[in-house]
């Protein structure tokens, strides 16, 4: 054995006795670690915390309620038979686009009578050109705003019958305490005649 072949010898039993040594001896000793790579990308363990987060489904069980529409609601407004008596007709409300039925009944009065009712010899003492201006609504009061055409022509009963039209139809329709204003004004004398109104309207209201 020449020296070559001895020096190859001790250098291998050398690195021999090192890796013993490390391996079983020296506690504090770890073998590097390596992370498999594919395409030169570093492929970890996935996280299952994040994986539980990925993959859990939307709660559907407790799906939105639907907005049920309301049901259409029957409200009166009074107009006059053929004999001059005042007596109730019925329209039909649809509170999914009426805001207010009450102020719907007396969109309704203000027009009447229909082309049917006045084939039949309904008609009505207000006069064709009456304006609402305003309806105001609140908890505990209503106030009907119309224009001065209400009280305009056709005399004393004329006018009579046309408040007792409104006061009939308001109170059909509601239990709020309801005031008549004319141009912003309440009012409390109506006409040329001077009839006298008392407030809220009521049955009561052109009592002297």
């Amino acid at each position: 054995m020449n020296f070559s072949q001895k020096l190859g010898l001790f250098i291998l039993i050398i690195i021999s006795v090192a890796y013993v040594y490390f391996s079983f001896f020296n506690k504090d000793f770890q073998m590097p670690e390596f992370n498999l790579q594919k395409n030169n990308q570093i492929i970890d363990e996935p996280d299952e915390e994040f994986n539980a987060l990925e993959t859990q489904q939307p709660d559907n069980t407790q799906a939105q309620e639907k907005v049920k529409p309301k049901s259409p609601v029957s409200v009166k407004i009074f107009i006059c038979d053929k004999s001059g008596n005042i007596c109730s007709v019925n329209r039909t409300c649809d509170p999914n686009i009426e805001k207010s039925c009450f102020a719907y009944a007396i969109k309704e009065l203000m027009k009447a009578p229909s082309s049917w009712e006045k084939s039949k010899g309904f008609n009505s003492e207000i006069p064709q050109g009456t304006k609402i201006l305003s309806i105001r609504e609140s908890a505990d009061s209503i106030m009907i705003d119309l224009s001065s055409n209400f009280e305009t022509g056709g005399g004393a009963e004329s006018t009579y019958i046309r408040v007792k039209q409104v006061i009939k139809t308001a109170n059909a329709n509601t239990s709020t305490p309801v005031y008549l204003y004319l141009n912003g004004k309440q009012a409390n004398v109506i006409g040329g005649e001077g009839i006298m109104l008392k407030q809220p309207l009521n049955e009561r209201s052109l009592d002297e």
